[in-house]
């Protein structure tokens, strides 16, 4: 019985790693690898690739739930992926730029409001100096 609980748990990794393997996405392929190449590399190496593949899928799946572990896939084999991490702000009232045009943008609005509120009591005061005054 000791002998074939360690033989089940290897083939149930096995087994989870190739369907785990098969239905991750391919922008989710950790590594330089494709899908095929993990699929031959777990089905060929069943142990060590169904391990592999479980610890370097976990780290692009999970970024960031390993602590502040120096060594992951990304840092093992860097990849380009900039459609899965925003670069910059998502929302407009997260974006610095934006918010400082938008004040900039109300500042003028203001300034062209009390503007126009000097021209009107100008013009206001002066239609009222060229009457004469009667008491």
């Amino acid at each position: 019985m000791a002998r074939i609980v360690p033989i089940v748990l290897a083939v149930a990794l096995w087994i989870y790693a190739i369907i785990d393997c098969a239905r991750t996405d391919r922008s989710l392929m950790p590594g330089r690898l494709s899908k095929g190449a993990w699929l031959a590399l777990v089905i060929v190496l069943p142990v060590l690739g169904s391990a592999l593949w479980l610890w370097m899928s976990w780290q692009v799946k999970h970024p960031g739930a390993t602590g502040n572990s120096t060594l992951n896939a990304d840092s093992l084999f860097p990849r380009n992926r900039q459609s899965q991490r925003p670069s910059g702000p998502v929302a407009p009232d997260d974006d610095p730029e934006f918010l400082r045009r938008l004040e900039a943008q109300n500042r003028f609005k203001e300034w062209e409001r009390e503007q126009q509120r000097k021209k009107e009591q100008d013009k206001g005061d002066d239609s009222d100096e060229g009457r004469p005054v009667i008491p």
